[in-house]
This record gives C-alpha cells, sequence and structure tokens, in this order.
C-alpha cells in the first residue's frame, strides 16, 4: 500500500498482537501514512507524463515542477474527490 517493506519491529509488533482489529488499524495506519500518496502518486504522475527535467538532448531542470507533484500527493493523502481532482487540474492547467 505504501510501497515500503515493514521494519522487523512493524512485523514483530503486528504478530504480537492479540487486538482482533489489528489487521484494521494496520490498513487504516498505512492509509494514513504520507507514503501512501507517494506510492499511489507516482501512477498518475506517470501518466501526466509528469517530470522534473526536459530530458534527453535538452535536459535542463523544470524548476517549479514539485508543486504539481506534491498536489498530487497531498490529493491522494487528503482522499480528495476524484471529480474535484481532476477539475483542479484543468484548471491549473488552462490558467482559467
Amino acid at each position: 500500500m505504501i510501497g515500503l517493506p515493514p521494519s522487523a519491529e512493524e512485523v514483530e509488533q503486528f504478530i504480537t498482537d492479540a487486538d482482533p482489529r489489528a489487521y484494521e488499524q494496520l490498513i487504516d495506519r498505512l492509509l494514513h501514512s504520507r507514503h501512501y500518496g507517494e506510492r499511489w502518486g507516482r501512477h498518475w504522475l506517470d501518466i501526466a507524463r509528469f517530470a522534473e527535467s526536459h530530458g534527453f538532448e535538452q535536459d535542463y531542470d523544470r524548476p517549479h515542477t514539485y508543486h504539481y507533484r506534491d498536489f498530487v500527493i497531498r490529493a491522494l493523502n487528503e482522499d480528495m474527490p476524484y471529480d474535484q481532482f481532476v477539475c483542479w487540474q484543468r484548471i491549473k492547467k488552462s490558467g482559467t
């Protein structure tokens, strides 16, 4: 869910947790992790062809592109509704 393996301590804590809701609590913790948006935002950024440089022969940086990356991550972490997410991108892109 977050693209990172659990630490040994996290595994041990989960295995020894006698609470019947341990699995549910683990899922909730992972969904509230900042890494959740980083992991799943990568898929959207790939589709949007996001890059922090122009690449290949014109490989110079795009100094302010991180704003869009951070927006995508924040939108996923805050569970922004999809229709609002798409509309905000259209507004930002067209400048209206």
